[in-house]
């Protein structure tokens, strides 16, 4: 990405107020939040949403951006999310340049040349430390 690029603004959907890189990227316009993903969550699922939220954070600022089946984190792109939340673990996803391997990770997908989508499988609160966050 270019530096001209990263100093413009984000583009906001007028229907959703979705923040996004170019105009009319695709999303999913609808009255999302965190919150309605947590809705009927148990606290140990909710605290495995948190402890990911909190470890995301150590990274750096970050905005949540709510969709109908994920909860994204994102600064200028959505680049690690929870997919899947219940009281038997979580499934997160995160972006990288290059294609990782790791015994942590469940499975790895070319979203195009430059950049690789990875999975993994939370199951307990202890799995969300310095490793995942290198």
């Amino acid at each position: 990405m270019a530096t001209a690029d990263i100093n413009r603004p984000l583009w906001t959907c007028p229907k959703c107020g979705a923040k996004l890189v170019t105009p009319n990227m695709w999303h999913a316009c609808g009255p999302y939040s965190v919150e309605k993903f947590l809705e009927g969550k148990g606290p140990r699922a909710r605290a495995l949403f948190a402890g990911f939220a909190a470890l995301i954070r150590k990274c750096g600022p970050v905005t949540t951006a709510p969709a109908k089946t994920r909860i994204a984190f994102m600064v200028r792109v959505r680049f690690a999310g929870v997919t899947s939340l219940s009281k038997k673990g979580m499934t997160i996803g995160f972006a990288l340049r290059r294609p990782f391997k790791h015994p942590r990770i469940q499975k790895v997908t070319m979203y195009n040349p430059r950049w690789y989508g990875h999975t993994v499988r939370i199951k307990s609160p202890e799995e969300l430390d310095d490793e995942l966050l290198g």
